[in-house]
């Protein structure tokens, strides 16, 4: 995967880990994997349950770091403020156990991690900042508009996911998947070190609940 260099001059502090994820096996749930997400909940509520979301530290850095692409975070959340609410109230969502576990490792770590089928991805995936109000078809079917200047991951031919619109349907994770893209991305102020504990939590969780196995694994910029 490409860092493209306009990233750092228009972002500097935003950092990008990705990992390669083969053979891996998708099914709808995995019994450790949920016992994991209760370990998890239950420490989110210990540390957050008592404090009004606002006053979160991170969840400022990631609102400040959408309204800087352009968008308001009131009208679209963060996935980390998301997530994290959905945690201690225990409605956090059921997908897939590839899918559950990038988002866990999302609420666990304050960093967005996203997966998408490697398979349907044509060419070098590359991070870069959207030039154009481009349209492309999210996984729940909807059309969404690129906001100029946002980061997006794309491959030679479509958009596979962009920071703050979501991911592209091409590239979303089915029973077929077989092989996987993860990629993680922090916001500036959100140190580098805490993508590096995600890509390795993820790593673990693929091989513990996805039967698969991490090829390849780096932290870009």
């Amino acid at each position: 995967m490409e860092l493209d260099p306009s990233i750092n001059k228009k972002y500097p502090g935003l950092v990008t880990g990705y990992a390669i994820a083969r053979g891996v096996k998708v099914e709808k749930t995995v019994s450790g994997l949920e016992e994991e997400k209760r370990k998890v909940f239950k420490e989110l509520k210990s540390k957050y349950g008592m404090t009004p979301i606002t006053e979160i530290p991170e969840i400022g850095i990631y609102r400040e770091f959408y309204k800087l692409m352009g968008v308001d975070p009131s009208k679209i959340k963060p996935p980390t403020e998301y997530l994290l609410r959905r945690a201690i109230e225990e409605r956090f969502p059921n997908i897939n156990n590839l899918v559950d576990s990038c988002l866990l490792a999302t609420v666990k770590h304050w960093i967005v991690v996203g997966v998408y089928d490697l398979d349907t991805v044509e060419g070098e995936p590359k991070v870069t900042v959207a030039t154009k109000a481009e349209k492309f078809e999210l996984i729940d079917g909807k059309e969404a508009t690129l906001s100029v200047g946002e980061v997006i991951l794309r491959d030679s031919a479509k958009i596979i996911s962009a920071y703050t619109a979501g991911d592209a349907k091409r590239s979303m994770i089915t029973p077929k998947t077989k092989n996987a893209l993860i990629v993680a991305w922090n916001a500036p102020e959100i140190s580098k070190a805490r993508v590096e504990e995600a890509l390795a939590t993820i790593g673990d969780y693929v091989q513990k609940f996805c039967y698969g196995k991490i090829a390849e694994s780096k932290v870009l910029g």
